[in-house]
């Protein structure tokens, strides 16, 4: 299945939503019905390691994202940089690397 960024964050919530309102039966009921109590303690774990995986997937994607990002606005800054250097005669090495350093910072941005 594929989740988008919104997909993923809304179930999130939800686990969250779920996982708090066991936590508060669980307080009301812990002393009067030990099977019951039994029944959401196991259901709490569940889902806390549903929420932790699922988490991960949304950290993984956000970061792959910045990541592509990032990789798309350096390569389109770079392009319109080798563009541009086609019109200056001449740039020493070491210009040229300090002009490319400032342009990823740029991307980063």
């Amino acid at each position: 299945m594929n989740l988008s960024f919104k997909d993923l964050r809304f179930i999130i919530e939800a686990i969250e939503h779920q996982i708090n309102g066991y936590q508060e039966r669980l307080q009301v009921i812990e002393e009067v019905d030990e099977d019951e109590a039994a029944d959401l303690g196991n259901d709490i774990k569940f889902l806390e390691l549903l929420l932790a995986d699922m988490t991960t997937t949304l950290d993984q994607n956000t970061t792959e994202r910045e990541d592509i990002a990032y990789e798309q606005a350096l390569s389109e800054a770079l392009e319109e940089t080798f563009a541009e250097w086609e019109t200056i005669e001449a740039m020493t090495a070491e210009e040229a690397c300090e002009h490319i350093r400032a342009i990823s910072y740029q991307a980063l941005e």
